[in-house]
């Protein structure tokens, strides 16, 4: 496997788009499932994979996701369903999100990182650390997931619905 090189995000202004599929969107309302980390994910050392804002903007990063999913769905032989739409945090929000890491009571934020200088991965990926999330702390995960949550609602649809 090949070594992926990062760099941590500090900007507290940079934005990180989302995003949402319509799994995620029953009935109209986006699920904590949108920022919980996904087999993929955890395959990929427990990172929320994501968007930066100063590499392309809510729309592009729409459009890249949509291509993925519709070029899985025709690999997989499954009807495609388009994205719904982008949401988004700032560094500053992921960094709110702290954590209580295992048996310790020291809290822990999430991070951010930019791992774009990789051959391998698009110009505009980074992603969201989960790696100090306890990995058997299912309730830990569902915490940091509905917090981004709340926070990307709080700021409102980046392209899509009400865009």
């Amino acid at each position: 496997m090949t070594d992926t090189h990062r760099e941590q995000i500090t900007d507290p202004e940079a934005v990180l788009y989302r995003p949402i599929v319509r799994a995620w969107y029953p009935n109209g309302t986006v699920m904590p499932d949108a920022f919980k980390l996904n087999q993929r994910d955890k395959a990929d050392s427990n990172r929320l994979s994501i968007a930066r804002g100063d590499a392309v903007t809510a729309e592009q990063a729409y459009n890249e996701r949509a291509e993925a999913v519709r070029k899985r769905c025709e690999e997989n032989g499954k009807s495609y369903q388009p994205p719904v739409g982008v949401l988004a945090v700032t560094i500053d929000q992921v960094t709110d999100v702290e954590i209580k890491s295992g048996d310790s009571e020291t809290r822990k934020p999430l991070t951010a990182w930019d791992d774009s200088m990789n051959d391998h991965i698009p110009d505009s990926h980074g992603h969201i650390d989960y790696n100090d999330v306890p990995p058997s702390d299912k309730g830990a995960h569902e915490l940091a997931a509905k917090a981004l949550l709340a926070k990307a609602l709080q700021n409102g649809w980046k392209f899509g619905p009400s865009s």
